[in-house]
């Protein structure tokens, strides 16, 4: 096995590779309307790009392989015709999350029945925590980790007849055993990596919820890779526990390049971690507005990340929308969950970012193992208190690789291959529940959630405060979807 120097020299060695150029498809699955869009969801859900896919195409390209990305989400192509495109690729890579496994098998079965050649290659957090899985449904390699340097060097090989085994951070099947090749470490300088390749992208379909963004399209970017947190409800497998950031420059490059070529109206960090590091942000707000940015932006945050100093200059920059994870109103589900926060730090940020004039969204989940009927109305009451603008709540789905996954095993009920029986990609407005804690049913469950709902937003102050809040048509139509969203659940039969 080739042994690396460090990350530099294993990132110069794949791209100074040469050989036969390769043309290679790139797949986020489809996922249809009727799929992820129940109880009145299609009124508020956002569509994302699948930028994970453009970072590894834009690595490709830069190193002069063809590469084409498939978004089956966005553009709702079927799965015959999806499959009859891939046949004329060299090389086939797929993207996979647990919710919609069952898409990529049936994926990868199709393509196999078709022809067995091509080499189908599989990545994301489902292949990562389960590879053995992926590769008996007939995945011929699965990436581990990062796929950017990674599938470089995988599709250098494979296009030259070299020999795989050489190749860090892959897993394939070899005399019926799962063969994992050596571990490099993650990327540590993330400049290393190519913007993503957004001109693959259908980047006109795209936009965030019309709760999170006022303005559309509102395009999103990534600003940090890994995690140090250690809740039971989140795997770190794919990117580490090690927090990386693009560098100050590179961020705001990518704001100014949304803006100015995808015609950006509105920005959205999704990494959990851009404010974790308060210099990177601080250093992000003074060259937005000293270049004069004047496009807005919003942010997702832990709860122990902030304080009153950051979020004004935030709010000063243009920040108009941070989403926090409270997940719980009850403090020993939260301790359950090691969240290590409590309900007084999470009163006493909301009360500092609602100062500051920011608005918020707070995520909440319901349904874990262990959790009570009573803790569930904690969570209800707990958000009513905290009086924020937007409220999501999410039933509890454990995710393999998870302590959460292990925990809904010895309690309650919960099938753990659920992912290979059917696509559940809708969290907000479910119309099953995939696990239901001990001492409830799944009816009571999803009723309660209902609940939650129509208990928040229905309230004749949350109502009267978004009437008087309306300034445009946008306002209007925002409000009209979000309504529509809490009638058709309101009517919704489980």
């Amino acid at each position: 096995m080739l042994q690396f120097q460090g990350e530099t020299n294993y990132i110069q060695r794949v791209v100074n590779l040469r050989g036969k150029m390769a043309n290679i498809l790139l797949i986020q699955p489809p996922l249809y309307k009727n799929e992820y869009c129940s109880r009145g969801s299609e009124h508020t859900l956002s569509l994302l790009p699948p930028l994970g896919l453009a970072y590894i195409a834009a690595v490709l390209l830069k190193n002069g392989h063809k590469c084409e990305i498939v978004d089956g989400i966005a553009t709702q192509i079927s799965l015959d015709d999806l499959c009859k495109k891939a046949l004329s690729y060299d090389i086939v890579g797929i993207t996979s999350v647990s919710t919609y496994a069952l898409r990529v098998k049936q994926i990868i079965q199709m393509l196999k029945n078709k022809s067995k050649s091509i080499p189908i290659v599989v990545g994301g957090p489902h292949a990562n925590v389960l590879p053995e899985s992926v590769l008996n449904h007939g995945a011929d390699y699965v990436v581990l980790g990062e796929g950017e340097f990674t599938m470089l060097e995988l599709v250098s090989a494979l296009e030259n007849n070299k020999d795989v085994e050489q190749v860090n951070n892959i897993a394939f099947l070899k005399d019926g055993k799962i063969l994992k090749t050596q571990k490099q470490s993650a990327i540590i300088d993330m400049d290393s990596i190519p913007l993503p390749a957004r001109d693959l992208l259908p980047m006109h379909l795209y936009k965030c919820s019309g709760a999170r963004s006022k303005k559309q399209p509102s395009h999103s970017v990534f600003t940090s890779r890994g995690c140090p947190g250690t809740c039971t409800f989140c795997n770190k497998k794919l990117f580490g526990t090690n927090i990386r950031y693009f560098s100050v420059e590179r961020i705001v490059e990518e704001f100014f390049l949304l803006r100015d070529k995808y015609k950006a109206k509105d920005i959205a960090i999704w990494d959990d971690n851009f404010l974790s590091n308060h210099s990177t942000v601080h250093a992000v707000c003074d060259e937005l507005t000293r270049r004069n940015f004047n496009t807005t932006w919003s942010a997702e945050a832990r709860i122990d990340t902030v304080n009153k100093e950051l979020l004004t200059h935030m709010k000063a920059a243009g920040c108009d929308f941070i989403a926090y994870g409270i997940e719980s109103g009850s403090q020993k589900v939260l301790d359950s969950m090691n969240k290590k926060i409590t309900l007084d730090l999470v009163r006493n940020v909301i009360r500092d970012t609602q100062k500051v004039g920011i608005p918020i969204r707070g995520y909440l989940m319901m349904g874990l193992p262990n959790e009570t009927v009573e803790d569930i109305e904690a969570t209800i009451r707990f958000a009513i208190e905290l009086n924020i603008d937007v409220a999501s709540f999410t039933l509890f789905v454990p995710l393999p690789g998870t302590v959460e996954y292990i925990r809904a095993q010895k309690s309650g009920q919960f099938d753990p291959d659920y992912y290979l029986k059917k696509v559940y990609p809708e969290f907000n407005f479910p119309d099953e529940a995939i696990y239901i804690p001990e001492g409830m049913t799944s009816e009571q469950l999803l009723k309660l959630h209902r609940s939650a709902y129509n208990r928040y937003y229905l309230r004749p102050r949350i109502v009267l405060k978004n009437l008087l809040s309306i300034r445009s048509a946008s306002d209007v139509t925002r409000y009209v979807e979000g309504g529509l969203n809490i009638i058709k659940n309101t009517l919704s039969k489980f």
